[in-house]
């Protein structure tokens, strides 16, 4: 059996990560942020086992979805600083990606950054000087449309949008 009790297939990790999503985005904590970082990383490697060398010698236009996605967030700065935050988190320590001088945590509602039904007391979590919300929605949204069969070529001429 792979995975972990009931995590034993990526809808199901998905499914994680939107309840963590939900959580954080209403109420951002660093607590928050180390239970999301972890499938929003990882969940890539549950949808495309075997990573780039399954795909690396394909013309883009033969590889499956789960390929297009593997690279796709490859790609993607957000990912990357998602990647950077959970291997910090999982080694306790910066590996290169220098992020304690790349992070900052603002209390009080901000203008700019602040989200309609944000406390006034919020945590602003900021990562080369963005909202982390922003960093994980842009993530999330490429699994949500994997997981809900919108075309990659959709997907690609619309990146993706704010959710608010």
């Amino acid at each position: 059996m792979a995975g972990l009790f009931s995590y034993n297939s990526p809808e199901y990790l998905f499914g994680k990560l939107q309840k963590e999503l939900v959580a954080f985005f209403d109420n951002p904590t660093a607590d928050g942020i180390y239970t999301a970082i972890f499938p929003l990383y990882h969940l890539r490697e549950w949808i495309c086992p075997g990573g780039h060398k399954r795909y690396e010698n394909k013309p883009i236009s033969d590889r499956s979805r789960e390929e297009e996605l593997h690279a796709r967030l490859h790609e993607m700065t957000e990912y990357q600083i998602i990647r950077d935050l959970c291997n910090n988190a999982k080694h306790f320590e910066d590996a290169g990606s220098d992020l304690r001088k790349r992070t900052e945590e603002l209390e009080g509602f901000r203008c700019g950054l602040g989200r309609c039904g944000d406390s006034l007391g919020v945590h602003h979590f900021l990562v080369d000087e963005r909202e982390i919300r922003d960093i994980f929605w842009s993530v999330y949204t490429i699994y949500y449309h994997y997981f809900n069969a919108v075309s990659y070529t959709h997907l690609r001429a619309h990146e993706t949008d704010s959710y608010l």
